[in-house]
């Protein structure tokens, strides 16, 4: 009898022993951002997010015992080398990406992710573009004409300006955010007086801003990334212009404000987080434990963005089905509605639609407009 149990725990325990290893072994899981160069703050502030989500999943044990393996890449905000990053994180047989913050970087990415059948998750990326690719692009931040009508609510509403001008940036982002802002700028009974383009890594905005004396335009929207944006602000009061400015998510992190120094007090912008809010008081206190410093939009963006996402592989173990890109996409997009930090997750076509708040600059800190 001993000799016949032995015999039959030797054939059970290698069977055993492979399904325990099975359920122990790790889910990939990509990100990738620009974490180098210019606008280096938007693509840490991102992976500051996604890895304290991660840490809570950690700290649970993993999803249903298994363990992430985070994989985290830097795009440097380039086509090519989010290409490259993308066909990477395909080799490692990544369930699912997040990533990137810019429109640019995650269109080139978009077509490596749709061929391999792995779901792409933007936190950030608001060019319409990016969810028309394919079913498997998906983001967390609402699209540029949604935004474009916060924008024209920000200068003409909050800020009570009618006459306007409009620096843009020359990239995907700024392009569409321009026109679109200024069409409905326009829509509302505005005027556009001036939609210009900035090159990026732009210095000198003296012309730029003598135009804008010369047409004494009633407020100022800037579409601009953080490092444009505040020595565009500097020099506009340097000229000795104290018109309103309002300006877009881009300009809602801390770096703009410590760059744009006292010649930022004053402006209104609108975003979908704000560290002060109470309601938020969990996540902005252990962003602040773990990094030091209160969290922006972009963190809070990329932290839904991967709660969303992991939740959504935790749905398809818990199923029983096999792990796959696909079957993850298909949880993504037929999930039920997730409640985060930037507001509600419930994709349509791979977009969403949140609601934002309006802010202002006072005593050097972004606060509730009131």
């Amino acid at each position: 009898m001993r000799l016949i149990k032995s015999a039959v725990l030797a054939a059970i325990l290698p069977v055993f022993m492979a399904a325990q290893a099975q359920s122990a072994e790790p889910i990939n899981v990509g990100f990738f951002s620009h974490m180098s160069g210019n606008f280096a703050e938007y693509g840490i502030s991102s992976k500051n997010g996604a890895e304290l989500y991660l840490d809570k999943v950690k700290a649970a044990g993993g999803i249903d015992g298994r363990p992430v393996n985070f994989i985290v890449e830097d795009d440097r905000n380039s086509p090519q080398e989010a290409a490259a990053v993308a066909r990477k994180l395909v080799a490692s047989k990544v369930v699912l990406a997040i990533g990137s913050w810019s429109t640019t970087a995650s269109l080139a990415a978009a077509p490596i992710f749709t061929e391999a059948k792995i779901p792409q998750i933007s936190p950030t990326s608001s060019n319409p573009a990016f969810t028309k690719q394919s079913k498997y692009q998906f983001r967390q931040n609402n699209t540029d004409d949604v935004l474009a009508a916060y924008n024209a609510a920000t200068i003409q509403q909050k800020l009570k300006a009618e006459t306007i001008v409009i620096p843009y940036s020359q990239d995907d982002w700024g392009v569409y955010t321009g026109k679109a802002t200024a069409e409905i700028i326009k829509k509302n009974g505005g005027k556009v007086l001036l939609l210009e383009s900035v090159q990026p890594n732009s210095r000198d905005f003296r012309p730029f801003i003598s135009k804008i004396k010369a047409l004494k335009p009633q407020g100022v929207f800037l579409a601009l990334p953080y490092q444009e944006g505040a020595i565009f602000l500097q020099q506009l009061r340097q000229a000795g212009e104290n018109i309103p400015v309002g300006g877009g998510i881009p300009l809602t992190t801390p770096k703009f404000l410590q760059l744009a120094g006292k010649d930022a007090e004053g402006m209104v912008l609108h975003t979908l987080f704000i560290a002060t809010d109470p309601a938020h008081k969990d996540f902005t206190d252990a962003y602040k434990a773990k990094y030091g410093r209160a969290p922006d939009l972009f963190a809070a963006l990329a932290y839904d963005a991967t709660a969303v996402g992991l939740a959504a592989i935790d749905r398809v173990i818990k199923s029983g089905k096999p792990l796959t890109g696909d079957a993850v996409r298909d949880e993504l997009a037929n999930g039920p509605a997730y409640n985060g930090v930037t507001g509600v997750t419930k994709y349509e076509n791979g977009n969403v639609h949140k609601d934002p708040v309006f802010i202002t600059v006072h005593d050097g800190h972004f606060e509730l407009l009131k």
